[in-house]
């Protein structure tokens, strides 16, 4: 079996119509776009595989390599990227009239997933989504506990009180709903112990991620002992290693090549450690991850792959969320199929413009603070001056541009940079 092809299609589906504004705004208008790729073999079999963002020259050099191989040379290479590996396996597995997961092994038997019996029949995965004002957090917690789902993720940002947010959101969640923050790396031991004990009278409150630099290791251990809230580990400097020194409750392999994958799993098993897969990109990349966590036996935490945030796809059929977990396709490969029409459909789509607008800080006693968007250009050390943390008494809105001549004086101010 040879590659023939390898079709590499740039896709912009819509987001859902609720929070299409607020993911665009913080994270600008390409996040929309997705990549596809269609894998052909000179049998006549095709392998899919998809992730978020554009294409990138790095996609075709990636093709261009791997045209006219066998793509058995391909499993469980320690290099092939996450969005272009599904496509092999895809096509392997249907070579073999077997589905994906039997190329990593047999299911993980005895798991206590909701459904499982005695084998992983499904697995958890999670909802995710950008910092908001509480209001709209709350909100975000009501659509994905309305879709299916038990965790939320999302990364909190020194423009949102945290503490204001969870309160919100617990108020919105079901009973077993639970949060999965992630602190982006740059907090001490005690500014995150602080959050921790202010967190904990919130039953919602369930995981902190990557509150420290990954290098600080005696933080972690230290962080771990005093902090009642579980510690997730992210982007792994010792390869896995980190879960024989006990520096997390649970750990996760993001973005990471499927060969590594396999191999960080070995590891996580032998330390007992669970760990959660975060690939992202649509029904496809859920898919994917779904068949890698039924065989490997500590993925057992809530898996993310933000499938949820685009209303539309390209294939069938849709990984349905249900009580937090979805079913493992049974195949033959990832068991979903390309649909064409929609596939150039959502290729001619384009994503709306970029509104003209200015995010508005608003820090208790202190005058408003201006910058253009989106926000996930703008750093937190824009409020330096009132302390770390992420529980300061800030929150943050939009103001639009209303053909005012103070909105047109600010926005040409805001060009060089931040103002008040």
């Amino acid at each position: 079996m040879k590659i023939t092809d390898i079709e590499i299609h740039e896709i912009c589906p819509p987001f859902h119509a609720w929070n299409s504004e607020a993911l665009t705004r913080y994270q600008g208008s390409d996040f929309r776009y997705r990549t596809m790729f269609a894998l052909r073999t000179d049998n006549g079999l095709e392998g899919l595989g998809d992730g978020l963002g554009r294409r990138t020259p790095a996609d075709d050099a990636w093709v261009e390599r791997m045209v006219g191989s066998d793509p058995w040379d391909w499993i469980a290479h320690p290099d092939l990227p996450t969005r272009i590996a599904p496509a092999v396996y895809d096509v392997v597995a249907k070579y073999n009239d077997m589905p994906v997961y039997k190329l990593f092994g047999q299911r993980a038997v005895g798991r206590p997933v909701p459904n499982s019996g005695w084998m992983t029949r499904r697995v958890p995965v999670s909802a995710w989504t950008v910092s908001q004002s509480p209001a709209k957090m709350a909100e975000e917690v009501r659509r994905a506990a309305a879709s299916g789902h038990t965790w939320l993720k999302y990364h909190t940002n020194h423009f949102h009180n945290v503490i204001d947010q969870t309160e919100a959101m617990q108020y919105a969640a079901p009973p077993g709903f639970r949060v999965h923050y992630d602190m982006n790396f740059d907090g001490t031991v005690e500014q995150v112990v602080n959050i921790s004990r202010k967190l904990e009278r919130f039953p919602i409150a369930g995981a902190i991620e990557d509150p420290l630099t990954n290098e600080d290791f005696e933080g972690y251990k230290q962080l771990r002992l005093r902090s009642r809230i579980p510690i997730y580990f992210h982007h792994l400097p010792l390869q896995g290693r980190e879960a024989m020194l006990g520096l997390a409750d649970g750990y996760m392999l993001g973005h990471t090549p499927i060969g590594r994958v396999m191999m960080r799993a070995g590891l996580f098993e032998a330390a007992n450690a669970p760990f959660m897969l975060q690939n992202t990109g649509g029904n496809v990349t859920r898919a994917f991850v779904a068949h890698m966590a039924a065989v490997f036996p500590t993925a057992t935490l809530h898996h993310v792959t933000a499938t949820d945030l685009w209303a539309e796809d390209v294939v069938t059929p849709a990984l349905k969320v249900e009580g937090g977990t979805v079913a493992v396709p049974e195949g033959p490969g990832l068991g979903l199929t390309l649909d064409r029409d929609a596939l150039e459909r959502w290729k001619r789509a384009k994503p709306d413009p970029y509104p003209r607008a200015l995010v508005r800080l608003r820090y208790e006693g202190m005058p408003a603070i201006y910058a253009r968007a989106p926000v996930g250009n703008l750093g937190g050390d824009i409020l330096d001056a009132y302390g770390g943390g992420y529980d300061q008494p800030v929150d943050m809105d939009y103001w639009d541009d209303d053909g005012s001549g103070e909105f047109a004086d600010v926005w040409e101010r805001a060009a060089a940079g931040t103002v008040s």
